[in-house]
């Protein structure tokens, strides 16, 4: 019997998660309670939902929980299931090539531009990194099942 064990990832998001409820939970309360607003928390929450969304889609892959369609796969062929099987990985391999480059360029352009969050100031390129970083981690988890290198859970 295998324990589940949670994925770098997994400890992220819950970290994250943690974060964001206490951000959140922290501005209800100082809304009202206090009457005043903690300006900076609903821009931090978004960012980290950014992240944390990023991040999941990772963590569904490795865990085999990603959104996909199975029905036809029952009816057809076992040939021309793994054929489908293969390509769908390799299609996602390569939208994940396309999310790393594009993601780069909108990431170079935020830092050449010197862009910054409209709350904090803080800059936009960590932001926009969610998506680049992020496909990286999903095409690595793609690797892996498609090689086999992953434990089953």
């Amino acid at each position: 019997m295998n324990k589940k064990h949670m994925i770098i990832e997994e400890w992220i998001i819950a970290v994250m998660m943690c974060v964001m409820v206490a951000m959140v939970g922290g501005q209800v309360v100082s809304r009202y309670v206090f009457h005043t607003s903690i300006s900076h928390t609903e821009e931090l929450v978004r960012y980290f939902f950014v992240w944390t969304t990023f991040l999941g889609v990772s963590a569904a892959v490795y865990r085999k929980r990603h959104l996909s369609i199975t029905g036809l796969l029952w009816i057809v062929p076992k040939r021309i299931m793994r054929w489908m099987l293969v390509s769908g990985r390799a299609g996602a391999i390569l939208f994940m090539v396309v999310l790393i480059i594009y993601g780069l360029r909108v990431v170079i352009l935020q830092m050449q531009t010197d862009q910054t969050t409209a709350a904090l100031g803080f800059p936009m390129w960590i932001v926009g990194l969610s998506i680049p970083v992020c496909s990286v981690i999903i095409m690595i988890r793609l690797l892996m099942s498609a090689i086999g290198k992953r434990e089953d859970t």
